[in-house]
């Protein structure tokens, strides 16, 4: 469902930061490409990884109320009347943003190299919190460390009248897989009809307008995520690219850009270095059946990185199926355990500005999230602190440079 926009409201860009909730673009063509030995292990770099959002006009009541929808409300009448019309939708973000004390401060710092965060000491923070009356603690490092951000996204426990208004997802259907092995009764159905799936995320955020009208995958696959460091995926050990009952899956960063063509179009066969950073490599073991690849459960934590966000996604016991197109393609999901920490980094750097754009609240989400959890409880407080959760992404083929490598892997097969 393409949710509804206010008339004269223009869709906003294309939230490549979200990995709550993004989406991606086309593959490469085989003809053409590079030829190496059937040896070379299959390597993909993935153009988008997103929350998907199963096609149904009636799993939400409504779209849920954004931050600035709650801020209108809670307005007198007339000063209501004033600001209600769509023209008027960034004089409401500014009077949202001075009557709520929000901050958007330079830290006279550059961002890092390729797009990272970067590093500002915290006695630097501490005085601009202090020049600029930013509550002692609060803020944080925003816009690849150019900026220090106070806001509801950045620190929602300060900005509570927000966290309400989120619609919860009351559809029978959604992605995902069944990942306790239990067919309970408020599983879902999968897309494919495959009985006891899994996926609180979506209860909880199903009903945000980014996750209705970008996750749909005939929206998602024409955006590109993570374009600053796209996730890398190798196949190695392949005899048989449509039947091999042992295959090793590995996953990295990507330590440049994708490259794209005009078009914005990801552009297939390109070399990427793998960015030598432990935290974002994982591997698995896996078999492919069919040209079905499917993984055992592990441990991925991968990088969203964007014009200016620097954050991850982590999910825990996470199991990877996909189809594969050697030459051509890799399409299917992720779907595990999806941390709170990372969902909520996630929202912290998005600030304000994001969740202006996509509207959302991002105390509300959080919220919610929060209470949707049902995975991996703390062992003091007993609070779970994953939610289920089926991510999906597509990748065009690459080569892959190791650090130490001077030729780049991958093949057509």
């Amino acid at each position: 469902m393409n949710a509804k926009r206010r008339e004269g409201e223009t869709r906003p860009y294309r939230i490549r930061q979200f990995a709550i909730f993004s989406v991606l673009a086309a593959t490469g063509a085989m003809v053409g490409s590079p030829s190496l030995a059937a040896a070379e292990p299959l390597s993909f770099a993935l153009t988008n990884i997103y929350v998907p959002s199963y096609d149904d006009d009636k799993a939400c009541r409504s779209l849920s109320l954004s931050s600035s929808d709650i801020f209108l409300q809670s307005l007198p009448p007339a000063e209501r009347e004033k600001y209600e019309s769509p023209e008027k939708i960034q004089e409401l973000h500014r009077l949202m943003g001075s009557k709520l004390g929000f901050k958007m401060v330079p830290t006279g710092h550059a961002s890092g190299a390729n797009g990272s965060m970067a590093t500002v000491p915290e006695a630097e923070l501490d005085a601009l919190r202090q020049k600029h009356d930013i509550p002692k603690g609060k803020g944080i490092l925003s816009f690849l460390g150019t900026r220090l951000a106070y806001d509801s996204c950045t620190n929602p426990e300060d900005f509570p009248f927000l966290a309400k208004g989120n619609e919860p997802y009351l559809g029978k259907v959604a992605y995902g897989i069944d990942l306790d092995g239990r067919k309970d009764r408020d599983d879902f159905l999968g897309v494919n009809g495959e009985q006891g799936v899994d996926n609180e995320l979506i209860r909880a955020t199903g009903c945000n307008f980014a996750t209705r009208d970008y996750g749909t995958p005939k929206v998602a696959d024409e955006v590109i995520t993570s374009i600053g460091s796209p996730t890398l995926v190798e196949i190695s050990g392949v005899d048989d690219p449509l039947n091999d009952d042992d295959v090793t899956v590995r996953i990295y960063a990507s330590a440049n850009p994708l490259e794209v063509s005009g078009s914005g179009k990801g552009l297939a066969w390109t070399s990427l270095d793998v960015d030598p950073e432990p935290r974002f490599q994982s591997q698995v073991k896996g078999r492919i059946r069919n040209g079905e690849l499917s993984t055992e459960p592990f441990d991925l934590r991968v990088r969203l990185r964007e014009q200016i966000v620097d954050s991850y996604r982590e999910v825990r016991q996470a199991r990877i199926r996909a189809t594969i197109k050697p030459g051509e393609s890799i399409e299917g999901g992720i779907y595990g355990y999806h941390t709170l920490a990372s969902i909520e980094e996630g929202y912290h750097q998005s600030t304000q500005v994001g969740a202006n754009l996509t509207r959302m609240s991002c105390p509300a989400l959080i919220k919610s999230i929060r209470s949707h959890a049902d995975a991996l409880p703390d062992p003091r407080s007993g609070k779970n602190t994953a939610i289920s959760s089926a991510l999906r992404f597509r990748g065009i083929p690459a080569f892959l440079i190791k650090p130490g490598q001077k030729v780049a892997q991958g093949s057509q097969q």
